[in-house]
């Protein structure tokens, strides 16, 4: 049997407004989704791990107090607890956006997985569902080598390792990108022992380097990393890991817990995207051009599926452009610029626009100002340093990229995206009078510092 609808969402995420804009226009709807409802980043992704992460900084926050003449005690950790109360959160919240559908009765739910076979027809079930208009949504999900032996065994992922009912007492984890960052930091600052496996010579390559090394030499004294380093196989026998390291001799690694982070992959081979003649890149995401349209007609796509920028902000701002492409005579092209990003580990990164290392591999002249926070007033109140890293074209007026490491950079990083999408340039900054000694004051003095 066939049902046809005049959307079709695939992917109960960002997803969701494109199917209540179309719902609330009468249109009907249909929406595919085989897990709970909300998406990667309310169930699996961002909020419960931000949730987690922040019991870790609080953690932190009382371990540090004696360096302000406060002396305190931490009694003890009910980690059991920390989890149950952020998964308690996430399945209500997911519940509620479910019971709320299925009242409505306009969207359609179908929960369950979902195979296209054909360019605007899915499988779910016994039934098969058409849209006039098609929206793939799917996401990502962890990204596991072909490890041996690490399938037989009971490894965490990203998404297990948010639901964790017990601390572990040694954690290995494979990778060094923003999520090994993240849940090594929530863990660790927990008193979980970490080892941390990376292929290469720092922890998150894809920032700024300078940025990158500070981090990694940060990181490394609380943590053990181990640099150019790679797992070779995997067993698990009497409730304890042993991860065999590639190289000479016998390197072994005991562990009673292992964290596979080594990234994402696009959702589009469950999804059996294939069948629709949409066009995908070498590594599965969809091509879409800049109206997020995809090469069939009627078929659009965003959020992390797409690989671009892949931030649950970044599908939010991609919704609006999709609903206007997809129901409205106005074309507006989206574009990524100034789109920032945070690791909110200890210490945090914030970043936004081009690296320093990209802007040399593309051969553009540039100036860059540096600050650190020890130089200011607030970097003596909080007993701490971090680095915020402006880069600007030849001329030292337009902004380019700023890139900060410490405290709160996940927030100050909020005033270079500000000032890139308004006149982007560094006046926004620098003729601004800023509050002294507030923080801020840090990210304009690295402005200050262009030459």
């Amino acid at each position: 049997m066939r049902k046809k609808f005049d959307v079709l969402v695939v992917g109960s995420g960002a997803g969701l407004e494109v199917a209540s804009f179309a719902a609330e226009r009468g249109l009907s709807v249909a929406i595919v989704e085989e897990g709970p409802l909300g998406g990667t980043c309310l169930n699996r992704g961002c909020i419960p791990s931000k949730m987690l992460i922040h019991s870790s900084d609080v953690l932190e926050t009382i371990k540090s107090s004696e360096k302000f003449g406060i002396k305190s005690k931490i009694e003890g950790i009910d980690f059991a607890s920390i989890v149950k109360r952020v998964s308690e959160v996430v399945d209500s919240d997911s519940v509620g956006i479910e019971k709320s559908i299925r009242e409505n009765g306009n969207p359609t739910l179908y929960k369950m997985r979902g195979k296209f076979i054909g360019p605007k027809l899915m499988q779910v079930g016994d039934e098969q569902i058409e849209g006039e208009k098609v929206f793939i949504v799917g996401g990502t999900r962890p990204s596991i080598p072909p490890l041996p032996g690490l399938e037989i065994t009971p490894y965490l992922d990203s998404t297990k390792a948010l639901r964790l009912e017990k601390q572990p007492e040694h954690m290995v984890i494979i990778g060094g990108g923003y999520i090994a960052a993240e849940l090594a930091h929530f863990y660790g600052a927990l008193g979980t022992q970490i080892t941390i496996l990376v292929r290469g010579k720092r922890m998150l390559d894809k920032e700024d380097e300078e940025i990158a090394d500070w981090f990694t030499k940060e990181f490394s004294k609380k943590y053990q990393i181990l640099f150019n380093a790679e797992a070779e196989a995997v067993s698990y026998q009497d409730g304890k890991f042993t991860i065999k390291l590639k190289g000479d001799g016998n390197n072994k690694i005991y562990a009673d817990q292992l964290l596979v982070a080594a990234g994402r992959v696009p959702n589009t081979d469950i999804l059996e995207v294939s069948a629709t003649g949409v066009e995908m890149d070498d590594k599965g995401f969809i091509k879409v051009n800049e109206y997020l349209e995809t090469n069939v007609e009627g078929v659009w796509a965003f959020g992390d599926i797409l690989g671009i920028l892949p931030f649950r902000h970044t599908a939010n701002d991609q919704v609006g452009f999709s609903i206007s492409n997809a129901f409205t005579d106005k074309k507006v092209a989206f574009d990524p610029f100034a789109i920032g990003h945070a690791v909110f580990s200890s210490p945090q990164v914030g970043g936004v626009g081009k690296t320093e290392q990209e802007l040399k591999k593309m051969g553009i002249k540039y100036k860059v100002g540096r600050e650190e926070l020890k130089n200011t007033a607030m970097g003596g109140a909080l007993q701490e340093n971090g680095l915020a890293k402006v880069i600007t074209d030849e001329t030292g007026k337009k902004i380019l990229g700023v890139h900060i490491i410490g405290p709160q950079a996940s927030i100050l990083i909020h005033e270079a995206i500000v000032a890139m999408k308004g006149n982007g340039t560094v006046d926004a900054i620098t003729q601004s009078v800023y509050i002294h000694p507030a923080l801020p004051e840090w990210l304009q003095r690295a402005f200050f510092d262009i030459a």
